[in-house]
Order: structure tokens, then C-alpha cells, then sequence
């Protein structure tokens, strides 16, 4: 793999720590990432697009996966899409963090992508969120924190609920 197409491996290939893998061709939103979310509880990496995060996930699946959508190679849905039809990967958790919604003016529900695509992510988040919102997200997915598992919206509801 090509330095060109990664953002960096990272150290998590043989840490004990859980494993992150953010695929975004933004480095800045990777480095958002690491700064929310690399502690002593996760270790984070980043490819630049969907083949590269791919090829990554493949070698050693991470424990979670966060997917931007507009990236160059293969797009955010079509990396979802191969990443949970595929047997091997299609249980780990997915927050798609993305900011194409407000770029184009339009939104996007974990329904939108399910109608789009059959399948859907586990969390959908709008660029930019905060970083404390993020870290309770990655908790409940990986089973760190006290809340049950879910699907969770921005507003940290439960897809359904109201407040």
C-alpha cells in the first residue's frame, strides 16, 4: 500500500488497545479524530479512501470504523456497503461522520442510507460534533461506557425516540 493512498497505519496493527480505523481523505478530520478518541482505552489510524481503509480493515479488522462519505476512489456508501456484506467485517460497528450533508445543503438519516443502500451504518453524524459526543458514541458501540447499544442519532437519542 502506497504512502500516497494512506494517512497513516498508525500503531494499532498489534496494540492491545481497541482499534479505530477513520477513513476520511481530510487529514485535519482524522486528526480530529485521534485528539477526540486516542487515550489510553483506543488507538486510532486513518486512510485517505474507501479501497485504502478496505485494504486496512482486511489485514486486521479494527474494533470500530469511522466512515467519512465523499472521498475520492471509493465513496463512504459504497465502503459500507462492501464492509457489511462481507462476512468478516460486517459486525463492526460504523459511524459515518460527515460533513457532505451541509455541503450540499441537504440531509441524511441512518433510513436515507438504509432506502439507498439495504444496509445502514450503526451512527450517523454530522460534521462538525462535538468531541465529548463522540467519545460517549464510540464508548456505547464498543461496550466502554454504561448506556446499552443502539442506534444513535445526533441529538444522542435513540433512532425513535423524541425528546
Amino acid at each position: 500500500m502506497s504512502k500516497s493512498n494512506m494517512i497513516s497505519e498508525g500503531r494499532y496493527m498489534n496494540a492491545p488497545l481497541k482499534k479505530i480505523l477513520v477513513i476520511d481523505d481530510d487529514q485535519s478530520a482524522v486528526a480530529f479524530v485521534r485528539a477526540a478518541l486516542e487515550s489510553e482505552k483506543y488507538e486510532v489510524a486513518g486512510a485517505d479512501d474507501g479501497l485504502a481503509g478496505l485494504s486496512l480493515v482486511r489485514k486486521e479488522p479494527p474494533d470500530l470504523i469511522i466512515l467519512d462519505i465523499y472521498m475520492p476512489r471509493q465513496p463512504g456508501f459504497y465502503t459500507l456497503r462492501d464492509l457489511k456484506r462481507d462476512p468478516k467485517t460486517k459486525t463492526i460497528p460504523v459511524i459515518m461522520l460527515t460533513s457532505v450533508g451541509k455541503r450540499l445543503g441537504i440531509t441524511f438519516s441512518t433510513q436515507d442510507i438504509y432506502d439507498f443502500l439495504g444496509i445502514e451504518p450503526d451512527v450517523y453524524l454530522e460534521k462538525p460534533v462535538d468531541p465529548m459526543f463522540l467519545r460517549k458514541i464510540t464508548d456505547r458501540l464498543l461496550g466502554m461506557g454504561s448506556a446499552e447499544n443502539g442506534r444513535v442519532n445526533q441529538k444522542g437519542l435513540q433512532d425513535g425516540e423524541s425528546k
